[in-house]
């Protein structure tokens, strides 16, 4: 009897809540600290390669700085022991300094293998690309390091060019050894590694001892239940605690009473978040259709993007082919925006699209969709639209256009705008894509024409050239 009761006890210790909350604590403990070494190496990593890419360009502009006379005259002297005394520190494995076309003036390396992947053409000439821009090597022979090439610009303000920038006479490449670096992160690995470890070990006394303290009132609590439902009425728990445990036993002592008024308080709560599930989910997909309308929109003039535009166009012809509708592209350019950018800034110029894009927008059907194809060009398509009705609607565009330019952009009035329209009709074209080149093609053939005015090509007809 004795033994069977050691037994009972053994395997209620071992599957108790207090073994598998310790282990399950051990667990979290050992998962947490792995989590966190691995973050911390990981951010480590990168710290690591992004000092070294700043030291490899701070020492690779410092370099250009000072070699700039030795590299202007060719003195593979100078050149050499600067990049000897620049080789001797430890994390430098190699300097080459070479003239504009990436013929080496002077090298040196530590040990050897070093340069040997970089040279072209025999071993006088290495590439110059990409310039001031680190980029991580690894080789199973000579390691992982940082190479980076700056370019030697020339001292002397005597040679200065129009715009200020001074003349490229050459380029210093180096590269930086990354071992050290890895080094210092398998020591910082090494003390995480040991840390978790000792956290660890620490934790499995404690959090035993601080799950026993819960279980056992627990127990209890258990014990209390299972003694109410062999239907002694007066069972209660005995426990005199202010923290959660001696709320859950008073919870239990009430429960009695109290079901009815929880069953009703559980059904409110459950109808309210079921409210706050649909509000959240309407509220969601509003903001998920706000943004589909702003992604599709043009910043600057509020029309639709171009990259909105493929699909529209894709759906509108697709509707013109299936019920035999005229569909018709009008494709719209400002004559001279460069000039008004130039001569008036780009504030100026953006009032100009702004003002285009407003003026479109009131010439416009509401079924029609006027679209920012790009820079200083415009697209509207016109469904059930003949070609007769998109030259009228072009016509209110460019007059309108003139009207408000005069109005509300005087000093732009370099300005015109050229209107290219093409239509499909009687099954022609039949390709989206073609129709937008059609409209392209009016649009050349107005600009060639002497810009401000509208040019409609019709559709070929099969093996012809598209008419005027």
């Amino acid at each position: 009897m004795l033994l069977l009761a050691l037994i009972q006890q053994f395997r209620r210790g071992l599957f108790g809540l207090q073994f598998r909350t310790t282990l399950l604590l051990t667990f979290v403990v050992l998962a947490a600290t792995g989590l966190t070494g691995a973050t911390f190496l990981k951010i480590a990593s990168r710290l690591a390669v992004s000092q070294t890419k700043r030291h490899a360009t701070d020492l690779a502009r410092a370099l250009a700085a000072a070699s700039a006379n030795a590299v202007e005259s060719r003195d593979r002297e100078r050149l050499l022991a600067a990049a000897e005394g620049s080789v001797s520190e430890s994390e430098v494995c190699y300097v080459l300094f070479t003239d504009v076309t990436g013929e080496i003036l002077a090298n040196y390396q530590q040990g050897t293998g070093n340069i040997t992947h970089l040279l072209l053409d025999g071993a006088r000439r290495v590439s110059v690309e990409p310039i001031n821009q680190p980029q991580l090597f690894l080789s199973g022979d000579t390691g992982s390091r940082i190479d980076i090439v700056f370019p030697v610009q020339a001292t002397s303000t005597a040679i200065v060019g129009e715009k200020g920038a001074r003349p490229t006479l050459g380029y210093v490449r180096l590269g930086v050894d990354l071992e050290a670096s890895k080094k210092r992160l398998t020591t910082m690995v090494r003390n995480v590694i040991g840390l978790a470890l000792g956290i660890t070990l620490l934790m499995v006394p404690i959090g035993y001892e601080v799950v026993r303290n819960l279980v056992g009132p627990l127990n209890r609590i258990a014990e209390a239940a299972r003694a109410f439902a062999r239907g002694e009425m007066d069972a209660r728990v005995k426990l005199k605690r202010r923290d959660e445990i001696g709320q859950l036993a008073r919870a239990f002592n009430g429960m009695a009473d109290e079901l009815a008024e929880s069953h009703s308080k559980l059904v409110k709560l459950n109808t309210e978040l079921e409210d706050r599930v649909m509000q959240r989910t309407m509220a969601l997909e509003e903001a998920n259709r706000r943004f589909k309308e702003m992604a599709a929109r043009d910043s600057l003039t509020g029309l639709y993007n171009r990259r909105h535009f493929n699909d529209l166009l894709s759906q509108l012809f697709a509707e013109s082919t299936r019920y035999q509708t005229d569909l018709t592209c009008m494709m719209l350019d400002l004559d001279n925006f460069k000039r008004v950018n130039d001569s008036l800034g780009h504030q100026t110029g953006d009032k100009l699209l702004q003002l285009t894009a407003n003026v479109i927008q009131r010439c416009i059907r509401e079924s029609d969709v006027a679209v920012r194809y790009g820079g200083d060009e415009f697209v509207v398509l016109l469904p059930q639209t003949s070609p007769d009705e998109a030259r009228a609607s072009a016509e209110r565009v460019l007059t309108l256009y003139r009207k408000e330019l005069g109005e509300e952009l005087p000093e732009a009035n370099i300005a015109s705008m050229s209107i290219g329209l093409a239509s499909r009709q009687e099954g022609r074209p039949t390709e989206a894509m073609n129709l937008v080149q059609l409209a392209d093609e009016a649009l050349y053939l107005a600009k060639a024409g002497g810009k401000n005015r509208i040019m409609v090509v019709r559709p070929p007809i099969a093996d012809t050239e598209p008419t005027v």
